[in-house]
């Protein structure tokens, strides 16, 4: 089982709200607040909100940052992850204009983030060190606690992938911790919700199923505080899983029904998949051979058009990833070329003076042979 790693941590992009010449301050706010509520409910409307943002004239550095960074989240929420990423690293070209050091943080987690969804773990973990070298720099660290849970968040993802779950529930543990310290802003408990998923699976893999259903049950709680329909949908899945496992296919199929009626609007391929691929298997517990067929049909339906989707994503950023790679190899070979041609230059001039040393050689021993023989 794959962690939930695909609804990204970034709803804490919304605490740098900056003003804007030529526009109401408040009225930016409110718009910008409305599209970072809207990321993974509605993340069409995210994306229009923040585009006409960013289109505005006088928008400042910071606010375009912010405005980027709403629209990855949503392309992410969708599963467009090239779209994604396109939109995350045009931040990093803001990064030497940029004197918040925490919009640094952000950015550089971002990125991170990025390349964990599209698995190209090397790449993330490079951003994710950049990032964690801000935030452990930054002098007041009481302000930084969400940095460093979702970068702990990420890390347990990846060192889920990579290694095993017992290095990543420490890293969880840690993420909880820190987004605990958060929660005077409400949507800080998305995150919290997010982390306890997280270990609930790590829970189910290793068949502790109570400790799992309390996690579960904890992502809950945490994701109703901000309503967060997918979020609730993805903790529903976990405790229809714990409730499968302990042999109760029916109150599984009420979970799922429920959390695949609260993220009806959200259009989360994966979630559907896995939402999907779970009614198939209670209903066959049950030896309802009907609905198994239908809800079967409908897995294989969503797990091709996500295969399809994720494909192309990890190969277009594959693609970007080795043109960046061209880019900096001409660049070296830009730089070194003068020193090359010096090079060759010194390398014919050593060999046309040993040939001249050669040449002098042999005469100066025919002269000394001529004169032996006198």
């Amino acid at each position: 089982m794959r962690p939930y790693r695909n609804i990204v941590i970034l709803l804490f992009i919304g605490c740098f709200f900056y003003g804007l010449s030529g526009f109401s301050q408040s009225n930016f706010n409110r718009l910008r607040n409305e599209a970072n509520k809207l990321i993974y409910e509605n993340p069409e409307r995210a994306i229009e909100i923040a585009q006409s943002l960013y289109a505005r004239e006088g928008v400042s550095t910071n606010d375009k940052v912010s405005l980027l960074l709403i629209i990855s989240t949503a392309y992410s929420s969708k599963r467009d992850y090239n779209k994604s990423l396109e939109y995350a690293l045009k931040t990093e070209e803001f990064l030497p204009l940029l004197e918040n050091e925490k919009q640094k943080m952000n950015i550089l987690n971002r990125i991170g983030g990025q390349y964990e969804e599209l698995q190209i773990y090397d790449k993330s973990i490079e951003y994710l060190d950049d990032a964690l070298e801000v935030i452990e720099a930054y002098p007041h660290q009481d302000s930084v606690h969400s940095f460093f849970g979702y970068n702990y968040t990420l890390r347990g993802f990846i060192y889920r992938e990579q290694m095993n779950c017992d290095i990543a529930l420490r890293y969880f543990d840690k993420a909880i911790t820190s987004f605990k310290k958060t929660l005077d802003n409400p949507m800080m408990n998305a995150n919290v919700s997010i982390c306890y998923y997280n270990h609930g699976n790590c829970m189910l893999t290793a068949e502790n199923l109570m400790e799992a259903k309390k996690s579960f049950e904890q992502s809950l709680e945490y994701a109703a505080v901000t309503d967060a329909k997918s979020l609730m949908a993805y903790a529903k899945k976990g405790l229809a899983d714990v409730q499968s496992r302990t042999g109760n296919p029916e109150e599984a199929i009420l979970l799922l029904k429920e959390a695949h009626s609260e993220a009806a609007d959200v259009g989360d391929l994966r979630l559907n998949q896995g939402l999907y691929e779970r009614l198939s298997n209670n209903f066959l517990a049950l030896g309802d051979w009907e609905n198994y067929t239908k809800y079967r049909a409908m897995f294989i339906e969503v797990q091709q058009a996500t295969k399809n989707s994720e494909r192309s994503s990890i190969n277009n950023s594959l693609l970007n990833l080795t043109e960046s790679k061209a880019v900096a190899i001409d660049a070296l070979h830009n730089k070194f070329r003068p020193y090359l041609y010096l090079l060759i230059i010194a390398i014919i001039l050593a060999i046309l003076l040993l040939i001249k040393m050669i040449y002098s050689s042999e005469k100066q021993m025919k002269q000394v042979e001529k004169q032996l023989k006198h």
